[in-house]
This record gives structure tokens, C-alpha cells and sequence, in this order.
């Protein structure tokens, strides 16, 4: 018997290239997430120490010049904090579509993986039968030559 070919093992080899860029894909923007993140934090944390200063400040007086300025500075940093939280969110969304990519890559994969396990089965039965087929023939064979 010919040895076991699987017919769309070129198509079975493309759809893991596709899965492999795909996860390359999402674990770069898995990475954007996270230093995203991590921007968000310092940005929120500037704004939360500008603020505690500017409440201890007010706690020992300050003029009305000085208390419009950290005002102001306060406001420019909340809308540092807001932009950075919406392209966190755009980023997280970004990440959601090529999880979503991703799951659909490996599903196609396994199906493709599972149908050549199935041919391999298949082709490793009809292989033990045709042997098993030889056997008889050649114990039938043997048989008749003696008698």
C-alpha cells in the first residue's frame, strides 16, 4: 500500500502560517495594551500628586493667580488622563478583534487537523485490513501447496 498522503496538507500548512501571523499580531497589540496601561497609571498619578499638591498649597493660602494656574493645570491634565483612557479603549477593542481573529484561525486549523487524523485513521485501517488480507492469502497459499 502507498504511503499516507493527506490531499489538503498544503492547505493545512497555510492555515497555520495565517495562525502563526495572527497571534504575532495580537501579541503585539497585547504589548500595546499593556504599555498603554502603563501610560494611563503615570498619567493618573501625575494628576493625582498635582492635585495633592495643589490641596496642600490651598491649605496654607494661595493667591488667586497661583490657584487659577494649578486650576488650569489641573484641567490640561485630566484631558491627558481622558485621551489616554480612550486610546486604551480603542487599543483594548483593537485586541479584542484580532483575539476574535485569532479563535476563528485556530478553529479553521483543527478542523483541518481533526479531518487528517480522521484520513490517517481511515488509511491505517484499510492498511491493517489489506494486511491482514495478505496473511490469509499467503497462509491459504501455503495450505494448498502442502496438501
Amino acid at each position: 500500500m502507498k504511503k499516507f498522503k493527506f490531499q489538503l496538507d498544503t492547505v493545512l500548512r497555510y492555515k497555520g502560517q495565517v495562525l502563526e501571523t495572527r497571534l504575532g499580531e495580537h501579541g503585539q497589540v497585547l504589548a500595546q495594551v499593556n504599555r498603554q496601561e502603563e501610560v494611563l497609571e503615570q498619567a493618573q498619578g501625575t494628576l493625582w500628586d498635582y492635585l495633592q499638591e495643589y490641596r496642600e498649597k490651598q491649605a496654607q493660602g494661595m493667591t488667586v493667580i497661583d490657584c487659577m494656574r494649578y486650576q488650569m493645570g489641573i484641567e490640561v491634565l485630566e484631558k491627558d488622563v481622558q485621551r489616554e483612557e480612550e486610546k486604551l479603549q480603542r487599543l483594548r477593542q483593537l485586541e479584542e478583534e484580532k483575539r476574535a481573529r485569532v479563535v476563528e484561525a485556530k478553529q479553521e486549523t483543527s478542523t483541518l487537523e481533526r479531518l487528517k487524523e480522521i484520513k490517517l485513521g481511515e488509511y491505517n485501517s484499510a492498511a491493517a485490513k489489506e494486511e491482514e488480507k495478505r496473511i490469509d492469502d499467503l497462509v491459504g497459499s501455503r495450505r494448498a501447496a502442502q496438501s
